[in-house]
């Protein structure tokens, strides 16, 4: 729904070098900054590396960073030779002047070499804010180590961190989501583009209830299989709880076993009612980047692209699409499915998001998820542009609801940078039943915004 307030963020350093600092073997950069009120201190770095997430071996730069001579975290630098903000939370710090240190770490993609800096910002937020109440309980996260000891540089990397927040009888709920690069196990790829429209995972990581005085009632995490456990681990950086990604889809423990960890700040205010998750990837196109480019170097892209079979291919060639099925929810367990089917302009036949209601590796290739917002794609021809769409239908899939309400629709292609284009936006929506499976929500000739 929008992006998470600046209003309490105090910035208190805003360094621009005069020219870029290379980062390499033992040459490292530091600097200090000063902190007038207790609070929870945010750093952006701008910078560069020899390295780039779609290239074998040389994916990433890992930065190590020191605050008062102590370990942090660890940031990792995924975009390449393109200068790129990084945002981190430091953690809670205390009024006093802070010592920063970064260099670079040996720990790095074999083939990167070095990295650069060009600016480094530090804003505050006050713990009394509500804002500092968001960030007080952002989770530490530690860096993967299933299969290699840094394996978070290379595949499967935390992107971004979200939150959704609600009222609750005691006073109120936290819960924060990581969008991860992409997800190693679990749904495969040609399926999470029925599924899910992205290649990314993003998985609900920590769960906080709190009293009407802001103290802790409950904490959980979502441990491996998919189950909720109460949180019963450390806290660091200032109070932060401390967890471990502990599988290849996304799964946390609240046992640190690895050697870095992360300290994503919660950028993205999401309200499950109104939008899907994917809302926060638009808000910050990199997202859309770097699932392409992990893909580039894990999956077999289909050349050329035949929109007939589910096979994954180019990124470009589907069409995004976001939307909403609402029901009773007493049928909430029967696991409603719907099929987004367009048809272009000059042509008799329809594409369809699910492939006409396919099955693979026994899932559905169709959303069945939890939440009533949700994204899709439908593979397309090569080179389809907006311009070229007549109509999109949505058909309700036998085995769920008797009747639903489809609400909202969003229209988007990849740009050639793997970043989203220009969207079609409506708020129309269409009831379906089992008498009345298929209807049109949208037409060229209706109105629509570019």
């Amino acid at each position: 729904m929008e992006k998470t307030t600046t209003m309490d963020k105090k910035e208190i350093t805003h360094l621009q070098l005069p020219e870029w600092h290379k980062l390499a073997g033992a040459t490292g950069w530091s600097g200090t900054f000063r902190i007038d009120e207790p609070g929870y201190a945010e750093i952006t770095l701008l910078a560069r590396s020899d390295s780039h997430w779609s290239l074998p071996d040389k994916e990433s730069v890992l930065l190590t960073l020191e605050v008062d001579g102590e370990y942090n975290q660890t940031v990792v630098l995924f975009y390449g030779e393109e200068p790129f903000a990084y945002t981190r939370l430091l953690g809670r710090l205390e009024v006093v002047e802070h010592q920063l240190q970064l260099s670079f770490s040996e720990d790095s993609s074999p083939l990167a070499k070095c990295a650069w800096i060009k600016g480094v910002k530090i804003a505050v937020i006050p713990e009394d804010t509500s804002l500092g109440l968001i960030y007080r309980h952002a989770p530490v996260l530690y860096g993967r180590n299933l299969q290699d000891p840094f394996e978070s540089r290379y595949t499967d990397t935390p992107l971004l961190l979200i939150y959704r927040m609600e009222d609750a009888s005691s006073g109120k709920l936290l819960e924060y989501h990581t969008i991860y690069s992409h997800e190693d196990a679990g749904t495969p790829a040609p399926l999470l583009m029925s599924k899910w429209g992205r290649l990314t995972d993003i998985e609900w990581t920590y769960r906080v209830l709190l009293d009407k005085t802001g103290e802790v009632v409950k904490a959980e995490y979502q441990a491996p299989h998919h189950e909720t456990k109460e949180f019963a681990g450390l806290t660091a950086l200032g109070g932060h709880p401390v967890l471990q990604s502990a599988t290849d889809n996304g799964m946390v423990t609240d046992v640190p076993v690895s050697s870095y960890r992360f300290l994503l700040p919660p950028v993205y205010h999401w309200k499950p009612e109104v939008e899907p998750r994917e809302r926060a990837m638009d808000e910050y196109p990199f997202t859309y980047q770097l699932m392409a480019w992990e893909l580039l170097r894990q999956e077999a892209w289909e050349r050329p692209c035949n929109p007939d079979t589910i096979k994954f291919t180019d990124p470009r060639h589907y069409l995004y699409v976001q939307t909403s099925a609402q029901h009773e929810a007493a049928v909430a367990e029967r696991r409603t499915s719907i099929d987004i089917k367009v048809k272009r302009r000059g042509e008799k036949r329809w594409y369809s998001s699910s492939f006409n209601d396919c099955r693979a590796n026994g899932q559905r290739a169709a959303y069945d998820g939890p939440y009533p917002c949700f994204a899709t794609t439908v593979k397309m021809p090569e080179g389809c542009s907006l311009e070229e769409l007549e109509e999109v239908r949505v058909v309700l899939l036998p085995g769920g609801a008797d009747e639903i309400l489809v609400k909202g629709l969003k229209l988007f292609y990849l740009t050639e940078l793997f970043t989203p284009g220009e969207a079609v936006e409506l708020e129309g929506s269409v009831n379906l039943t089992v008498q009345v499976p298929e209807r049109t929500i949208w037409k060229a000739d209706a109105a629509y915004v570019l």
